[in-house]
């Protein structure tokens, strides 16, 4: 299968991907002194594939951390599958390598009586019941609408609600994010000219946060993820704290978004709410790419009117493809 037609150059568009040149007597934690070598990497962006599956289940399961094991993500990845106009994901290696990333929309009032749909809408319900009643009604409303037949949701008259599912490795610049929603973008118009069931109000992202002081940080809000990650930072959090001086004032914890382009989504959100996990990890256990700093779930709600303000923010941003 041919690549969706975007490329990128990781040379040309930072952060760079490096590969370290071990020398001898190099160990993983020398710092200094050490040659690097740029790798030109390209990106190409291709439709979900069957054999995908693993990979793109694997990538929900780290969106919704711990309280994966509970929902059935594999049911979820099917139903990805089986969507032939809507979505994409970036591979390096040709069409038969493995997902770096992948984006796509579910249309929840369609697929709600799914089983795996049905426990996902459940979920997120449940994780607003409590904390975010106008939210939860909003929600609940839309979810409401019927499917049976397309009057439910017209283009003149849109009623349905899109499910949002973006994730993407850690180390995967966020460069490669604008390409795949502006794509996405023209696939829903595409379907809708071909009178597939993807006439929204509005998308439902559902994503992740983490929790640091403002201390953790210098001038990058990237700076405690970079520091947890290379072991040789300020850690964040209540142990860190505990190292501090009992003189010392505790600094407050606050909500940092997790990926960039989410700062344009809440933007545009008439609702959002972050939430805890239902299961937390046991001890010695943590997420492949928390870094040891505390992540919480966020879900937003956008009018699908602003879905293009929302990509072209984005591509300002964090930039396009060369």
């Amino acid at each position: 299968m041919a690549p969706k037609a975007a490329q990128m150059d990781v040379d040309n568009s930072p952060p760079k991907v490096t590969k370290r040149k071990a020398g001898k007597g190099d160990s993983d934690d020398e710092g200094e002194g050490e040659d690097v070598e740029m790798l030109d990497v390209e990106f190409d962006f291709f439709d979900p594939q069957p054999h995908d599956y693993h990979s793109i289940k694997l990538l929900l399961s780290q969106l919704l951390s711990h309280d994966a094991k509970d929902l059935d993500l594999g049911g979820v990845a099917d139903l990805v599958l089986e969507q032939k106009l809507v979505g994409s994901t970036v591979k390096c290696d040709g069409s038969e390598g493995d997902p770096y990333a992948v984006l796509t929309v579910l249309n929840l009032n369609v697929h709600k009586d799914k089983a795996p749909i049905a426990s996902l809408i459940s979920y997120l319900l449940s994780k607003l019941s409590s904390k975010s009643t106008d939210f939860h009604a909003a929600l609940t409303s839309l979810l409401a609408v019927p499917a049976a037949s397309p009057e439910d949701s017209t283009p003149a008259e849109p009623k349905h609600i899109g499910l949002v599912l973006s994730e993407r490795l850690v180390n995967m610049p966020p460069q490669v994010v604008p390409p795949m929603y502006r794509m996405l973008q023209e696939e829903l118009g595409w379907a809708k000219d071909d009178k597939e069931p993807y006439h929204f109000s509005h998308l439902l992202f559902v994503s992740r946060v983490f929790l640091a002081s403002s201390s953790d940080f210098e001038e990058d809000p990237n700076a405690a993820l970079n520091a947890a990650e290379n072991q040789g930072g300020k850690k964040t959090g209540k142990k860190a704290k505990k190292a501090h001086t009992a003189s010392a004032v505790k600094a407050k914890e606050e909500t940092w978004m997790y990926h960039p382009e989410d700062e344009f989504i809440a933007r545009s959100a008439v609702h959002s709410h972050t939430f805890a996990y239902s299961s937390t990890p046991q001890k010695g256990e943590d997420s492949a790419d928390s870094f040891g700093v505390e992540t919480r779930g966020q879900m937003m709600l956008v009018p699908m009117s602003e879905f293009g303000k929302v990509v072209e923010g984005m591509e300002g941003f964090l930039g396009g493809l060369e």
